[in-house]
């Protein structure tokens, strides 16, 4: 299988769709959905170059409970690290951490796409095969979560007080576009329906751009 492509936007997210749709729950503003992006991104890059380093000592029949183990000791460090530094995010999502360690969908994609090399360079190529996985999918988590804050809360930023512990974002002020939301995209129903409409949106951006470069 070769190297993921960012040309096909929605081929990392349509293998991992099974593991990451509850994660949809839980991004329902800007920052929430960029800090499940970015753990998502965190475990897929740690994970992947874990496995690419002892490749050699795991038995094909057992990759994928070697997977479940190598992302589930992902999932508790960076747990408990953003209990340490950012406990206000973490009570926010809450349980929905720990789901991400089940996502094997996604990381066994990742270790049949990544080149069976050995050293350094299959630990790079493997690393960045994650990595351009990982982009995607936070991208869509951010796109998601602002999309959502938008249209049920009327404003960005809304929470920002769930980063008042890091100085930096002190001076920081909501910024409110409306004064009512729709409530229907603050609930759960209302991230499925985000969800589809950005896969709708970037599926017929692909197709159009795939119809430009085919010669006539």
């Amino acid at each position: 299988m070769n190297n993921l492509d960012l040309s096909k936007p929605l081929e990392p997210i349509t293998i991992g769709i099974t593991g990451l749709t509850p994660m949809l729950a839980v991004s329902a503003t800007l920052i929430t959905g960029l800090s499940t992006g970015v753990i998502c991104l965190s475990i897929l890059v740690l994970t992947s170059v874990t496995v690419a380093c002892f490749r050699r000592f795991i038995p094909v029949r057992l990759k994928l409970i070697y997977l479940l183990l190598i992302t589930s000791t992902w999932v508790t460090i960076i747990d408990l690290a953003l209990q340490a530094c950012l406990y206000p995010v973490r009570e926010q999502l809450g349980i929905y951490i720990f789901i991400l360690a089940m996502n094997t969908a996604l990381l066994y994609y990742l270790e049949e796409a990544a080149p069976d090399k050995g050293g350094l360079r299959g630990v790079k190529e493997s690393g960045l095969a994650a990595l351009k996985t990982g982009l995607v999918v936070t991208l869509s988590f951010t796109v998601i979560g602002l999309a959502r804050e938008i249209t049920a809360r009327g404003g960005i930023l809304t929470d920002i007080n769930l980063l008042a512990q890091v100085d930096e974002f002190n001076s920081i002020q909501p910024v409110y576009i409306f004064n009512t939301g729709l409530n229907l995209f603050g609930a759960t129903a209302g991230a499925f329906i985000m969800f589809g409409l950005l896969l709708s949106a970037v599926s017929y951006c692909h197709s159009k751009r795939q119809q430009e470069t085919v010669p006539s």
